[in-house]
């Protein structure tokens, strides 16, 4: 491992990542989280190898339709073919390597560089030049947009590797992909997009969103007491028992790096508060029965896709008297260096779900989870501290401890997949993210 783990840092130093994280006494260096050679190295072997999240399928329901998505330092065309087949692109003409689109979305049979003019179809192929007379019509078969290396999609969720050697994305998602289910897959016509995706910067490192969503339960009440305490006043669930919830919620860790926390309903609480009542027949129609049986008292759950995508699906009743509108939030941190993230946040609901309810969960969810909502700004000012007060030349070789609860014994009767642990303390299941993350950063192929 060791031999593995030996990178030359960018200083013409030696970098062992094996010693960053320590598994047996559960603490990592905070260098993971600042050191400029660290990211370059996650740049490397974290994402331009697994797989990360680009769209989700009803925002290119059409042919030609197309969103500009990034993956990790790549900027990337995805967009429906003629043929109605998902593709991606990196966008960079062939000729002088100009972007070829330079809209957020749209609907196009074609994309021509700005530049040069060289054009290309929505399958990548490129179709003409300026100047085809200086080219072998044939040679045009070689110079089409460079395709993502793998490209699929699970629960309406697309994803892509730049890896061609990486594993299918069913066996990367592995036991995850039942609790994705519960929030992506869980009506025959699934889930849909409220809109566009909002875009935010945070001054921080994306592992600690990532973290924080897979899943830090102890700072619920601290760092959102505010908002909790203004839905408590009104009505809502009291700290004292969203602590008492989350003492026994379980935190599950499943392969690869990917977790989540299911929180229920206190027992005074109806079943499906929050969602459509005509959806009940539909979430019984469309999932197991446990799974079906964590839905239905289901107050929040978040959970992390390693390496930077999170979702959060909470209960919250924003005005007096009026009942919560159940929305899922859909983020990427998507890394623009080793101290900065833009988060990337969609809304989605059921399909079969009706129009007003759909638009008072968007507006629900940009009250507490969008760039200007009471929860999000708790947690990005937290962030951006976190990144500020442990980049200096001591703080940075201090290690952040993930100690509490690191023995508990994992629940022997889960009813789900994965290893699961009892609620709030245990930070078992953010350390299973960064155990995953050491895996992959001292491999060297």
């Amino acid at each position: 491992m060791k031999a593995q783990a030996m990178h030359a840092a960018g200083n013409g130093s030696t970098l062992d990542v094996a010693t960053l994280v320590n598994e047996e006494e559960g603490w990592a260096s905070h260098r993971i989280f600042t050191d400029p050679d660290i990211y370059a190295l996650e740049v490397e072997r974290i994402f331009n190898r697994c797989w990360l999240f680009l769209a989700h399928d009803t925002e290119i329901p059409h042919p030609g339709d197309y969103v500009l998505r990034r993956m990790s330092d790549e900027q990337v065309l995805v967009v429906r073919g003629e043929d109605g087949t998902v593709r991606a692109f990196l966008n960079s003409c062939r000729h002088r390597g100009a972007a070829v689109c330079r809209a957020d979305a749209g609907n196009a049979k074609r994309f021509s560089c700005p530049y040069h003019a060289w054009t290309y179809d929505t399958q990548g192929r490129l179709l003409g030049t300026s100047f085809d007379q200086f080219y072998n019509r044939a040679d045009f078969a070689t110079l089409g947009l460079i395709p993502v290396a793998q490209l699929d999609t699970y629960a309406g969720l697309i994803f892509a590797t730049w890896d061609p050697q990486a594993p299918s994305l069913r066996e990367y998602l592995g036991d995850y992909a039942w609790y994705l289910d519960i929030f992506f897959r869980r009506t025959p016509g699934g889930m849909e997009v409220l809109g566009p995706p909002q875009r935010w910067v945070v001054e921080t490192n994306w592992k600690i969103p990532a973290l924080n969503f897979g899943t830090d339960t102890q700072h619920a009440v601290r760092a959102h007491y505010g908002p909790l305490a203004i839905g408590e006043r009104y009505g809502g669930i009291s700290t004292a028992a969203l602590m008492q919830l989350c003492q026994y919620a379980p935190q599950v860790s499943c392969a690869h790096g990917h977790g989540c926390i299911l929180i229920p309903f206190p027992a005074e609480m109806p079943d499906f508060c929050g969602f459509p009542a005509e959806l009940a027949p539909l979430y019984r129609q469309t999932l197991q029965p446990a799974q079906y049986e964590f839905l239905r008292r289901m107050f929040t759950a978040v959970g992390t896709i390693f390496p930077y995508t999170s979702w959060i699906q909470p209960v919250l009743a924003t005005v007096p008297d009026k009942p919560p509108a159940v929305f899922v939030s859909l983020r990427t941190w998507q890394p623009l260096g080793p101290h900065k993230i833009e988060v990337w946040s969609w809304y989605l609901a059921e399909r079969e779900a009706p129009m007003e309810w759909k638009r008072e969960a968007r507006k629900t969810a940009l009250q507490t989870f969008s760039m200007s909502g009471l929860f999000e700004e708790d947690d990005a000012e937290i962030w951006a501290s976190i990144t500020q007060a442990t980049k200096g030349s001591i703080a940075r070789h201090l290690p952040a401890d993930f100690r509490a609860g690191f023995a508990t014994a994992p629940l022997a009767d889960f009813p789900g997949p994965g290893t699961a642990y009892p609620g709030l303390i245990p930070e078992c299941e953010q350390f299973n993210l960064l155990r995953y993350w050491k895996r992959l950063m001292c491999q060297t192929a």
